[in-house]
């Protein structure tokens, strides 16, 4: 008999006719475990193909020598350079030249295991040669293939953050310098208006004198008062200078005690031209029983007469010219002046607004003169404050401590 016997050799009958399908051959361990390594670097690959194309984040990978092995297009696109084109050059070629050697030291160091990673925020310049700014974050991988580290980089544009920092630094200083202007500004302007009173003073008295000295026969006793007067407002236009150098050299003050009565009467006398020119009637109720304070006699007059000089501007468009000015003693231990016109008044709704910087209801005034006022009379333990009066026109009332000094 020729050929094989299928039933002998095969076993059971119909076994030879059935086919042998793959699914009954048992695999291999080998291949299973290769099955399952190639799904996981399918895995590796689609998470690194993901990371790559971030468009947020640009990444670059170099070999031991700075060299760029691969970067993304977002990175790209951040330098302008093409793929071929950056695999040519290192991070340090577009680095500006000023930057290059702190670069160099932290790859060094990561290179050489000092450090596992560093963060800088860098330069990097463009093809076109435009500079961005960017936020880098470096770290080491093992490189299987050769005996060195790999250097992967995450690299972010914060070019508009960093020009958006330089506009708000810039708009921050100029601010400050507009800021500093202003109240150079208004402390000048204070300072010309404290040094023209007197200045005023002295030409009103010098005319008057000349006009005495051209009488026939000239009036010498008139004229010798106007000389004393033109003295007294040289002296208060230097004392005022002086307080000034004094602020600029944080050079302290000197308190003295003062006696108010001889105060007021002296501020009266320097506005005596502007009291004649307006035909002003000046009344004055002096209690010769308060006390002397303890203050700055050139700050004091200060106050005095930007308050006296204010009741003589108020009064300028009204018929009944009318400037009382009282001193009294409120309690013990303080003493309260009151300087009172016949003025126009001020609008109830401006009361609580006159002492404030810069406000004002004069067309060319700077609003400095109540403040300063203010700030004198608190620093000197008093208290300064305005009302209408109970005719017409307004009171401005201060009172001070007597005794020893209440300066802060």
């Amino acid at each position: 008999m020729s050929g094989i016997d299928c039933k002998r050799t095969l076993g059971p009958q119909n076994d030879c006719d059935k086919p042998v399908t793959k699914q009954e051959v048992a695999p291999r361990e080998g291949d299973i475990r290769f099955v399952q390594l190639e799904r996981e670097l399918r895995a590796n690959e689609d998470r690194w193909d993901a990371v790559l194309a971030n468009p947020f984040m640009g990444i670059t990978v170099l070999d031991k020598n700075q060299y760029f092995i691969t970067t993304n297009s977002t990175f790209q696109a951040m330098v302008g350079y093409t793929e071929d084109e950056l695999k040519k050059i290192t991070p340090l070629d577009i680095t500006p030249a000023n930057e290059r050697e702190t670069n160099r030291i932290l790859f060094n160091e990561l290179q050489q295991g000092k450090r596992q990673h560093f963060e800088l925020v860098k330069r990097l310049q463009r093809k076109d040669g435009q500079l961005i700014w960017i936020q880098l974050y470096v770290f080491r991988i093992a490189d299987r293939a050769a005996t060195g580290q790999h250097t992967f980089g995450m690299n972010f544009d914060i070019t508009e953050k960093m020009q958006a920092q330089d506009a708000l630094q810039a708009a921050q200083a100029e601010l400050a310098r507009s800021a500093h202007v202003s109240r150079m500004g208004a402390m000048t302007a204070s300072i010309a208006h404290e040094v023209n009173q007197p200045l005023a003073a002295v030409v009103g008295f010098g005319s008057a004198g000349l006009r005495w000295l051209e009488q026939t026969p000239p009036a010498i006793d008139k004229a010798r008062e106007c000389l004393k007067n033109i003295v007294r407002a040289g002296q208060t236009a230097a004392d005022v200078l002086e307080g000034v150098r004094a602020m600029f050299k944080s050079k302290k003050l000197v308190n003295v005690s003062i006696d108010l009565n001889q105060l007021i009467e002296e501020v009266l006398t320097l506005v005596q031209g502007a009291v004649k020119k307006h035909d002003i009637a000046v009344r004055t109720e002096l209690d010769r029983a308060i006390m002397p304070v303890t203050g700055n006699r050139v700050q004091l007059q200060q106050v005095l007469f930007n308050l006296v000089t204010n009741a003589i501007e108020a009064m300028e468009t009204v018929a009944d010219r009318t400037l009382i000015v009282k001193s009294e003693r409120e309690n013990s231990d303080r003493a309260r002046v009151a300087i009172e016109d016949s003025g126009t008044g001020i609008e109830p709704h401006h009361i609580d607004k006159i002492f404030g910087s810069f406000f004002t209801t004069k067309a060319d005034g700077m609003g400095m003169g109540l403040s300063i006022c203010r700030s004198i009379i608190e620093s000197h333990g008093g208290r300064l404050w305005a009302s209408s009066s109970r005719s017409r026109g307004t009171v401005f009332q201060f009172t001070l401590p007597t005794g020893p000094s209440q300066s802060k």
